[in-house]
């Protein structure tokens, strides 16, 4: 797969939601391609020297746009599927454009304590880190209402939420997403956030 890839600094994952501010002709030529189509497009993160692109990226889909107050142009988008970066060429105007492949999302990991009088510690922490996550996010309704209340059951969906928002490195993030699941992220988050 082939589609037109979007570096930037920060982290979006499956199922997660932002917002960005598109001036440069190229990545209005990107918009553009990605809404004619409905293919989407890849945002790479960058690493921590902003000059290269880390080879995980996340497959996302354009859900709204607008014209911003400033005259640019705003889009909304959302996490799709996360994916290898195999190679990528640079077109005339800068614009980047990879091969791609698809590579599975961390399974859902449902936070269970109501049932069970003997709560492990692993579940206190899934419940911190849940709980913590929707009081910082009632701080941005906008953002909250693109999330439904059963996704902050899930841990999995929960810690990629966190990665997406919580100060850390490109490589530090970049070490808790290259996983198949979501445990060394809880753990990393886990030790930051107590």
């Amino acid at each position: 797969m082939v589609i037109p890839l979007f570096p930037l600094s920060m982290c979006l994952l499956p199922h997660g939601f932002s917002q960005l501010r598109i001036f440069e002709p190229r990545y209005k030529r990107l918009v553009t391609e990605s809404l004619k189509s409905n293919s989407g497009f890849g945002l790479c993160m960058l690493n921590d020297d902003k000059k290269h692109m880390l080879p995980i990226g996340t497959l996302c889909k354009i859900i709204d746009f607008e014209t911003l107050d400033d005259g640019l142009l705003g889009i909304s988008i959302q996490g799709e599927k996360k994916f290898h970066l195999k190679d990528f060429t640079i077109e005339d105007d800068g614009l980047k454009r990879g091969t791609i492949e698809i590579i599975d999302d961390w399974p859902t990991s449902i936070i269970n304590i109501a049932e069970s009088k003997k709560v492990s510690p692993n579940q206190t922490t899934e419940k911190m880190l849940s709980d913590t996550l929707r009081e910082i996010l009632n701080q941005y309704p906008e953002h909250l209402a693109q999330y439904q209340n059963e996704h902050f059951d899930d841990i999995s969906w929960v810690c990629q939420r966190w990665l997406e928002i919580i100060p850390l490195t490109a490589a530090e993030k970049y070490h808790c997403i290259n996983n198949h699941d979501h445990k060394m992220a809880q753990d990393y988050l886990s030790n930051i956030i107590k």
